[in-house]
């Protein structure tokens, strides 16, 4: 099943790697961490090494350079959207490195659409990575182990876990509405082919059924939910129990240290 899913966000793939036998919340504090840090940093070199770190992470979970690759595209086209939108619209004031024809390319707009474009395949490699390695359901179920001292704050802890798995489950089921239209959308005589533009109008056609679907989704799993009693202040007991021992505390450690020595090396 997991060889022949169509996309991996959001596709737990079982495997026996050091990443997989992590407790979740081993991987929650560093990628806070690097999170928090890519958002204060410009470094370029910052970037690059944790993403070179996290594709060496992404090949050994088990998943073919060649479908890591297919999955990467849809994040590289709106890696090259945004890199057109700072090579335009950024870098107003800075020295002029080429015009043509009246458009002038800057040197801040060369260096925002390639920072902003790094962060954003960073970001992503991140959810691919950490959906790779953890099913939903030891990521809710980390997340609200993390978040349980927030309960005496009359927050519901169990429902934020319960929503955040149920968007990560149905990541794939999305994607397999959005395939079934568009299947019969070409059985119906719609091609999806021609220019990228073409591609792009006709695609964005079907996202309004999609999303339709997806509503009708949501209001039969809360009638579903609903009918089994279902209430977010009761402690629930789980299937399978977290442990986190001598290997995540070394984990934590050693991958915190390192990025913020990075952060603090490329400034």
């Amino acid at each position: 099943m997991f060889e022949t899913a169509p996309i991996l966000l959001g596709q737990y793939r079982p495997h026996d790697s050091y990443l997989h036998r992590l407790d979740a919340r081993a991987k929650m504090l560093p990628v806070t961490v690097v999170l928090v840090l890519a958002l204060l940093t410009s470094s370029f070199i910052f970037h690059i090494a944790i993403l070179s770190i996290l594709l060496i992470g992404l090949l050994r979970s088990g998943v073919a350079p060649s479908k890591l690759m297919a999955n990467f595209r849809p994040i590289l086209i709106l890696a090259v959207i945004t890199s057109l939108y700072h090579l335009v619209f950024s870098g107003i004031g800075t020295p002029v490195l080429w015009n043509l024809y009246g458009f002038e390319l800057t040197e801040g707009a060369v260096r925002m659409a390639g920072f902003f474009s790094l962060r954003l395949i960073l970001f992503v490699s991140f959810a691919f990575l950490v959906t790779l390695t953890s099913s939903p359901s030891e990521l809710a179920n980390a997340f609200a182990r993390v978040l349980s001292p927030l309960r005496r704050l009359r927050i519901p802890v169990q429902d934020l876990a319960l929503i955040l798995f149920m968007a990560i489950r149905f990541i794939p089921v999305l994607y397999q509405e959005f395939e079934t239209i568009r299947n019969a959308q070409i059985i119906r005589g719609v091609r999806f082919t021609g220019s990228i533009f073409n591609r792009i109008r006709k695609t964005v056609c079907i996202i309004i059924p999609v999303f339709v679907a997806a509503l009708q989704r949501a209001d039969e799993l809360a009638l579903a939910i609903e009918a089994r009693g279902y209430r977010g202040e009761v402690l629930r007991t789980v299937y399978s129990q977290l442990k986190f021992g001598k290997r995540e505390w070394v984990f934590v450690t050693g991958s915190t240290v390192i990025v913020v020595a990075l952060f603090v090396v490329t400034g």
